[in-house]
């Protein structure tokens, strides 16, 4: 193969590093600057350019190497059948059309559908790589490009366009054999969230604002007497858009932003169902929002207590926040807070309110945070270089302690849910409730188990899932296994162990509130994801670590765990210990992250050329967990993986003097009997 064609960086224009203005030129000659404003004069005590207004940096986008490649590479993979098939872009083999503004681009889908013809995969989608969007366009070429310009002087401009689009160079699209089902009806998808809203005793919140002379619309979940995000979480331009685009997942995901200071209460379970609609008018409901949005900067229709309630927005006390930029100033930044004109009736699922005391180890509205010379109920160290004896520090990031929240509550709601059904569990300690002894922690303190109605591990079964299937509905990441086995640790000789449990676990939820999903997350078999990357002629390995051994040990991992890895052929495996809880949450993980899989498979040096793998007969692979479990039995606390890929599967593990190949690249069925595992 040849190589692949370069040219000169032209961010650099060959010299492998830039100047460029440095970042106090925007603030100007102060120490304070305002982030909105742009002032064009250096700071002259700036850290980076000591007042000069430039500096000298390394190019990021040649990797130091003064060239660039000018290549791009589009492949389609059919998952049923591990079929690929790829077209190199190149100068000199670029289609362009005219858009009517002008501009010429290559549009991706010609390209897209040549290639999926020939490997018969429908339904396609991109495979988390930017710009690999279909009906987007492949390649923007400058305005002075031409059809019948000279090929030397055509091909220059298309090799600086192609450079372009280097940040991903490997677009990468998956389909299937027969087409998905189809996406539902945007009003009935709609009603089905009023339902769920009603099933999890949450507000459902439709959001239309103004920005820049257009309307954005969000759907999303909040808790009642929850603040209006400061930045709006837009999905689409109309309100249709908005709703197909809106999962429980994209809906939960600013629950803890908009509701952490929310009231907190406790749940009516005994309620009973709420009316909700089968089929939600959107029409109607697009009219009435944007007769409240008329001449405001927003309006909302929130879905309580089974009707909506309409409210248009107001600009409320702006929210200031301070910044440090590595010149050394402080860039202020003023961003319109929105309030609501009206507020809805209370829910009438509150039940009553949940006490809660000020968080000890924060200060409102500064970075103050506990100093570590505090540990336990240790007095300050006066000699300490980070407090000097007061006790509290600047600090980063959220308060491990109320993430935030300023406040400890007394009880918690738990709410497990598989989205068709809930259970609500109130979590109300009482004084002096009993607790058990069931381990040590590494400094000597014991770690202690509350009885087993507040241990949310207990709650799988009811919903007929395994316990390391129960995930948070905000941000889908599995329960720690503190919450699953009910442990406290780190309780004070004044404290009561039960009433710390409630507490830690409550740690920065939203209205005193945990919500469960007890669903296997929504991910392909593993075998899926096998066949797609040995059709893309790269090597997946699968990792397991069994850590039966120390389900005695409440400070160790329990149950398996599991990792995916898609890597290049010649990448060695990574045995180093997995995490996630489940087979399923580890697929879903690398589909989720399998752009940057993509990225790291492409050769760094510019003048080799891009993976563009072709595969047009069916790929056989097997599945190798069954195995793979047996394997991780047998090596229980030791690392264990089968890496497959075209030419066969491996079986590795990892020793004490680093990995260790158990079989040669055989068939899966051949290395299975080699060790046994059948």
């Amino acid at each position: 193969m040849t190589g692949a064609p370069t040219v000169t960086c032209p961010d650099c224009s060959g010299l492998s590093y830039t100047i460029t203005r440095c970042e106090c030129v925007g603030g100007g000659d102060q120490l304070v600057v305002d982030g909105a404003a742009y002032r064009g004069e250096p700071y002259r005590d700036c850290r980076l350019c000591r007042g000069d207004g430039s500096v000298v940096r390394p190019c990021v986008w040649c990797g130091r190497t003064g060239t660039r490649r000018a290549e791009l590479v589009v492949s389609v993979v059919n998952v049923d059948t591990g079929a690929a098939a790829s077209e190199r872009i190149r100068p000199g083999r670029i289609t362009a059309r005219c858009d009517p503004d002008g501009a010429w681009t290559m549009p991706m889908r010609p390209v897209v559908d040549r290639l999926a013809a020939r490997v018969g995969a429908l339904d396609l989608h991109p495979a988390s790589v930017a710009g690999a969007e279909p009906d987007g366009p492949l390649v923007w070429l400058p305005r002075d490009w031409r059809p019948d310009l000279p090929d030397e002087q055509r091909k220059r401009i298309e090799a600086t366009a192609l450079v372009r689009g280097d940040h991903s160079p490997w677009r990468v699209l998956l389909g299937r054999s027969t087409p998905a089902a189809g996406a539902p009806e945007p009003g009935r998808h709609l009603g089905w969230l009023c339902r769920v809203a009603n099933l999890l005793h949450l507000d459902l919140v439709v959001e239309a604002r103004e920005q820049h002379g257009q309307v954005g619309w969000d759907v999303r979940f909040e808790m009642p007497g929850g603040v209006v995000p400061v930045d709006p979480g837009q999905y689409g331009t109309d309100l249709a858009a908005a709703v197909r685009a809106s999962t429980v997942g994209t809906a939960t995901a600013r629950l803890a932003e908009a509701g952490l200071t929310a009231p907190a209460y406790t749940v009516r379970s005994s309620l009973g169902v709420l009316p909700a609609p089968e089929v939600v008018d959107l029409a109607e409901l697009d009219r009435w929002i944007r007769v409240d949005l008329a001449g405001g900067p927003g309006a909302q229709a929130i879905w309580r207590n089974g009707r909506w309630w309409h409210t248009p927005l107001r600009a409320g006390t702006p929210v200031e926040e301070l910044h440090e930029w590595d010149t050394g100033q402080i860039v202020r930044f003023v961003t319109p807070r929105l309030l609501r004109a009206t507020e809805p009736p209370e829910p009438a699922w509150w039940g009553a309110p949940v006490r809660h005391r000020q968080c000890p180890d924060c200060r409102p509205d500064s970075r103050l945070r506990r100093c570590p010379c505090r540990r336990g109920d240790a007095d300050p160290d006066r000699d300490c270089p980070r407090c000097s004896g007061a006790g509290m520090a600047p600090g980063w990031g959220n308060c491990a302690t109320c993430g935030d929240s300023r406040r400890l509550p007394s009880a918690l709601t738990v709410t497990v849910t598989d989205l068709t059904r809930a259970a609500h569990r109130l979590w109300r300690p009482a004084a002096g409730e009993p607790v058990t002894h069931v381990g040590t922690n590494p400094d000597g303190t014991p770690v202690l188990q509350v009885g087993e109605d507040r241990r949310v591990g207990g709650l799988a079964a009811a919903f007929g899932v395994a316990a390391e299937h129960l995930t948070r509905l905000d941000d889908g990441h599995p329960l720690s296994q503190s919450l699953l086995d009910g442990t406290v640790s780190g309780v004070g000789p004044e404290e009561d162990p039960a009433v710390r449990h409630v507490e830690q676990a409550a740690r920065g939820l939203p209205g005193a509130r945990l919500v469960v999903l007890a669903q296997p997350p929504a991910a392909p078999p593993v075998t899926d994801l096998i066949r797609a990357g040995t059709g893309l002629d790269l090597a997946v390995t699968v990792v397991a670590c069994d850590h039966r051994l120390d389900d005695a040990d409440p400070n160790r991992l329990h149950g398996r765990r599991w990792r995916v890895d898609v890597t290049a052929p010649v990448v060695p495996p990574d045995l180093s210990p997995p995490w996630w809880p489940s087979l399923e949450a580890a697929v879903a993980d690398r589909l989720a992250h399998l752009g940057t899989a993509l990225r790291e498979s492409v050769p760094a040096a510019p003048n080799r050329p891009l993976p563009a793998p072709t595969t047009l007969g069916p790929v056989d692979v097997g599945d190798p967990t069954a195995a793979l479990r047996r394997l991780a039995r047998r090596h229980a606390g030791l690392v264990v993986a089968a890496r497959l890929e075209r030419k066969g599967c491996q079986f590795w593990l990892a020793g004490s003097t680093g990995p260790r190949a158990l079989t040669p690249p055989v068939p899966l069925t051949t290395a299975v009997s080699t060790l046994r595992l059948d």
